[in-house]
């Protein structure tokens, strides 16, 4: 008599326990992903678009050329979404590596119809910016006592 009142206890706790490890784990992933948009955010932001050269007097490793061309719009010619699509071009082939976009350049095709731009991705050989960057979360303290 008495086992047949604590199976069913037993299984609720068990259903409670197995539903709580399965909220547990939605909360780590929503963790990780809040963390990976976090990441991208700060990558992007953290690569530098200019039309000059790089910084004289600041080593830095070239990483490759960036070209593309399409139709001339306003859209094309907009500095902001040039430097978003360099951004990305930029990231997509040198995700760990990329600091800054140098000598960006644009020309337009003969007949008007098409816009080319160039540029050069580079990485300066003392950036720590992106670690320290990736990390400025961790061990943070609410309070200056460390409580």
């Amino acid at each position: 008599m008495r086992s047949s009142k604590i199976l069913p206890l037993l299984a609720v706790g068990l259903a409670f326990a197995l539903s709580a490890c399965g909220a547990m784990e939605a909360a780590r992933q929503e963790q990780v992903q809040k963390q990976q948009v976090f990441e991208h955010r700060v990558d992007m932001a953290h690569i530098w678009v200019t039309t000059e050269a790089p910084a004289s007097g600041k080593p830095y490793t070239e990483l490759g050329d960036l070209s593309y061309t399409e139709p001339f719009t306003p859209d094309a010619i907009d500095e902001a979404k040039i430097s978003d699509k360099l951004k990305a071009m930029a990231f997509a082939k040198w995700p760990d590596t990329i600091d800054a976009i140098v000598d960006e350049n644009q020309t337009t095709s003969a007949d008007g119809s098409q816009i080319t731009v160039t540029a050069k991705a580079i990485k300066y050989d003392s950036s720590v910016d992106r670690e320290a960057l990736h990390h400025m979360n961790e061990g943070m303290v609410a309070s200056p006592t460390g409580n």
